[in-house]
């Protein structure tokens, strides 16, 4: 009896045991799902996976946010938000006064002026500065008030049309030397004058214009001794009446006398003369025949 009763006994301890271990089983599952419900944040996402529920990063992540998608229209890609639309992607570049302290602002600041243009060539000008004294030019004076050219155009001094042998370059035709054949002609380009001093080279052969007055012993000769002109000319300006030929060109005699320009013996031809060159020339010429 003992023996059953005693076995009878260990069953119901043992059914007694297993009840509490299941009753203790479920009591730690209960604990669990209450956790979970609880404490950890419940993550919610959708199609897109943008959104989310729960707790944010801290502030001390090394991780940041990420951007949202979908960037305002109008304003062109790599742009910060923000910015009002149509922006250049740049600006005019700036120059600062060049200062070099530190800090923002305090400086002025100038926009970049635009290149200055290139001023045109200028030909005149440049002919004029290539001219040196020593030169001699195929320039001549035509009796209407102006030169046969505004240009100095450089010739050998032995060829034929070399009328003008330059003695200077002036910044102003007030320094040239004036007198019976002497002149200049200046030309000025963007405020700056170039005057080059000329003197006339007389040859023989040649004619130049005059203005005649009076007739007989009262006649009077004045020469336009920068001229040159055709000898055989039928019309001269109205300022000149006469075409003289150049018979010699002579150095200066100390005393002048009327056979001085003579050219054979016992010449009785009728000769207008000039001294010239600062006192050094002698300039013979007459009436031109033909």
């Amino acid at each position: 009896m003992d023996s059953a009763s005693g076995g009878a006994g260990s069953g119901t301890n043992a059914g007694s045991s297993e009840e509490q271990r299941q009753r203790g089983v479920w009591i730690l599952v209960a604990a669990a799902l209450a956790f979970a419900v609880l404490v950890l944040p419940q993550v919610v996402e959708d199609d897109d996976k943008t959104s989310f529920a729960g707790a944010l990063p801290s502030s001390g992540s090394s991780r940041l946010p990420s951007l949202p998608s979908g960037i305002p229209s109008g304003v062109p890609s790599g742009l910060p938000s923000g910015l009002p639309s149509g922006l250049p992607t740049s600006s005019p570049p700036s120059y600062g006064s060049g200062g070099g302290g530190s800090g923002g602002g305090g400086g002025s600041v100038r926009t970049q002026q635009p290149a200055a243009p290139t001023p045109a060539p200028d030909p005149t000008a440049e002919a004029f500065r290539a001219v040196s004294p020593g030169d001699c030019l195929a320039v001549y004076d035509t009796g209407r008030g102006d030169y046969n050219t505004g240009v100095p155009y450089r010739v050998g001094c032995s060829a034929g049309n070399a009328y003008m042998w330059v003695t200077g370059v002036r910044s102003s035709s007030s320094g040239c030397t004036q007198g019976s054949g002497r002149g200049y002609m200046s030309y000025t380009s963007r405020g700056q004058t170039i005057a080059l001093c000329l003197t006339r080279q007389f040859k023989v052969g040649y004619c130049l214009l005059a203005k005649q007055s009076g007739s007989g012993q009262s006649a009077q000769m004045r020469a336009g001794l920068m001229t040159a002109v055709d000898c055989d000319a039928k019309r001269v300006p109205s300022r000149y009446n006469q075409v003289l030929h150049i018979t010699g060109v002579y150095k200066a005699p100390a005393t002048r006398s009327a056979y001085d320009c003579a050219r054979v013996q016992g010449d009785r031809t009728y000769y207008w003369s000039w001294v010239v060159n600062g006192g050094r020339t002698l300039l013979c010429t007459m009436v031109y025949q033909g």
